[in-house]
């Protein structure tokens, strides 16, 4: 029976992506918030996406609630938002 190779030898290379050099999701994340604010009365503030970058979904939707004063739990945020992203 032969020795599977270790996991090293199979992972070659790791790509970050810590500043959207390959993927801009900030211009998603705008897109998808701007409505649903809108919707909530609320506005969309630029300066305060700042506060979303590097946090996880969960986290994130914690920040805008807090930030716009939203009546919803994290849980029910999320699942308000999931269908508008394609």
């Amino acid at each position: 029976m032969a020795t599977p190779e270790p996991i090293a030898r199979l992972i070659s290379h790791v790509i970050l992506d810590l500043d959207g050099t390959l993927l801009n999701t900030d211009c998603v994340v705008s897109q998808v918030l701007k409505p649903f604010l809108v919707k909530n009365g609320k506005k969309w503030d630029s300066k305060k996406a700042h506060k979303l970058v590097g946090k996880t979904p969960y986290e994130a939707a914690a920040v805008v609630l807090e930030d716009y004063g939203l009546p919803y739990s994290t849980e029910e945020f999320l699942s308000m938002l999931t269908p508008n992203v394609q």
